[in-house]
């Protein structure tokens, strides 16, 4: 019997057991979002909007694996799921194009990695040139927020909150002006208590520093 599962989990192509995983260079440009899903990947998830200030639509694309496997991720834990790339293309006006402009393999987390809640994955959007990506855990979430400038997606603001023990805690940075709102209190208060903190950092971070979310200590025991 022991053969036999082997088999058929090695021979099933849902179940693939590696330890790591490198996913394919998409496509550099294409007329549409389909130019850009490759064999055995799906888009899971997309956002439209200008990125560059030329006026003309970009796109952001979420695409998964259709396989599960275990991979191991940039923090050293190995997760049982479906590896995710995100995609960011600019449209070019005259010939209708789609160009990459950025790939980036591990930043987007993956179903398992929620702990209780194990879809962590939330959205991503753009508004205001400003490219968003959020995540929701049970009882916590963090978003970062990603600006087109010197020729790189730069982290200009993220924010992290959750609840605990009936405590609230959140975190609302914008590392333009190296400032970030601290608020705290009890989850029956009305109003939180809050104050101002000093960021103390001195360039930006582009989007490929940045490995997985929660992997940036910014202040003494604060994580983005």
């Amino acid at each position: 019997m022991r053969i036999l599962y082997t088999l058929v989990l090695l021979f099933s192509g849902t179940v693939v057991w590696a330890q790591t995983f490198t996913p394919p260079v998409f496509p550099v440009s294409g007329k549409s979002t389909q130019n850009f899903i490759l064999p055995n990947w799906h888009l899971k998830t997309s956002s439209q909007g200008d990125l560059n200030g030329d006026m003309v639509a970009d796109l952001a694309l979420v695409m998964e694996l259709k396989d599960t496997l275990q991979e191991l991720r940039p923090d050293g834990t190995t997760n049982l799921g479906s590896p995710r790339v995100l995609l960011i293309l600019f449209k070019d006006p005259q010939s209708g194009f789609y160009k990459k402009v950025s790939q980036h393999n591990t930043f987007i987390l993956r179903h398992g990695e929620g702990a209780m809640e194990p879809e962590p994955f939330g959205q991503i959007s753009i508004k205001n040139r400003v490219l968003d990506v959020s995540f929701e855990y049970l009882r916590s979430h963090a978003a970062y927020k990603f600006r087109y400038q010197q020729n790189e997606f730069k982290l200009i603001g993220a924010t992290t909150g959750g609840v605990s023990g009936e405590q609230v805690e959140k975190w609302d940075f914008n590392f333009s002006t190296n400032k970030a709102l601290h608020e705290w209190g009890g989850t029956s208060d009305q109003k939180l208590k809050h104050e101002w903190k000093a960021v103390p950092v001195t360039q930006l971070k582009s989007l490929q520093d940045l490995l997985m979310p929660q992997s940036w200590e910014v202040l003494p025991n604060v994580i983005i």
